[in-house]
């Protein structure tokens, strides 16, 4: 199998981790180093960007995005900027408009900010302070052919779509979800929008049309006849890159659950148990033959074989790495 690399965000002080992936194993290849918590990573063809987040002594939580250059057996450090915001915990690129889209968790800040041709991230373009102490923006997602963007606001309940271009973004139109719905993470295929939500613990499928948010359906993302407990919370979610097969991390009962997707239809195909705690983030390899799981609370990046015609997936073996949050393939 070629080779491919993986990039590890985390919550220790190793900064930003290397492994190289190959016959079903991970071998290490670097860490930064440099900052500690960095806990989102998001990546282009030559750059990549992670958050930082960060309290001091009083407790007071800073924000920051750090960029880097990727070289084969180093992360060139380029600049390190404030999130303008507290928790910074997603971020995504525009290349197309040479922006980054931040999502400040705890503040509830939307930030963008430009980026240079060097890939030093640059001037502020926008703070939208949502004017709502409950507001914890969680994730933002380009769509469109990068003409639009979706954010999800985990406190709010709500999903907002804006246009955008080089140097412009005006909001279009919004959707609130039910009470302690928490919309978290979003995954976008061919423009249909596929939520998870936290707390509720569903799957929606949405779609954008004539300038407004339609849901087109939604389901749990439990077995049938499970109960959910208060300890369950949806985390991830990713699509297959045929469109076919949706994947979702869930804390607490510590398991992925996957879903076909046709003709608008959901179908549950599997529910399987991790060996580790608490998934956070999942990926799925280059090849479409692999699933990784990052299991923060034990530790370990766990490796599934994917099964590319069915989606079901199978344990392989997992590999200890610290407090992982974030995986990128490469």
């Amino acid at each position: 199998m070629e080779k491919q690399y993986l990039y590890i965000g985390n919550c220790s002080n190793k900064g930003v981790i290397k492994y190289e992936f190959k016959d079903n194993n991970l071998k290490y290849i670097l860490s930064t180093n440099d900052f500690s918590r960095c806990t989102y990573l998001v990546q282009n063809t030559e750059y990549i960007y992670s958050t930082q987040e960060i309290s001091d002594i009083n407790n007071k939580n800073y924000g920051y995005i750090i960029s880097y250059k990727k070289e084969l057996n180093k992360l060139t450090f380029i600049n390190k900027v404030s999130s303008s915001g507290s928790c910074p915990c997603h971020i995504e690129i525009s290349n197309k408009n040479k922006m980054i889209f931040i999502s400040n968790y705890m503040d509830g800040y939307f930030t963008a900010c430009k980026l240079q041709e060097n890939g030093m991230i640059g001037t502020l373009l926008i703070k939208e302070i949502i004017k709502d102490n409950k507001s914890h923006m969680h994730c933002s997602k380009l769509f469109n052919d990068e003409k639009n963007l979706i954010t999800v606001d985990l406190g709010t309940n709500t999903i907002t779509v804006y246009s955008i271009d080089i140097n412009h973004i005006q909001k279009i139109t919004s959707l609130e979800l039910p009470e302690n719905t928490e919309p978290r993470h979003i995954a976008i295929y061919n423009n249909t929008i596929f939520l998870i939500t936290e707390k509720s613990c569903m799957l929606y499928v949405l779609e954008f049309k004539n300038n407004k948010l339609q849901i087109l359906n939604k389901i749990s993302i439990f077995p049938d006849n499970y109960i959910k407990k208060d300890s369950n919370t949806g985390a991830a979610i990713k699509i297959s890159k045929d469109g076919k097969f949706i994947y979702l991390s869930i804390r607490g009962h510590n398991s992925i659950s996957v879903f076909k997707y046709e003709n608008k239809n959901i179908k549950f195909i599997q529910n399987i148990s991790l060996q580790g705690q608490t998934p956070r983030d999942i990926e799925i390899d280059k090849t479409q033959n692999y699933l990784f799981v990052a299991c923060q609370d034990s530790d370990e990046i766990e490796i599934l074989k994917r099964n590319i015609c069915t989606g079901k997936l199978e344990y392989i073996n997992s590999f200890k790495v610290p407090s992982p949050t974030c995986i990128l393939c490469d």
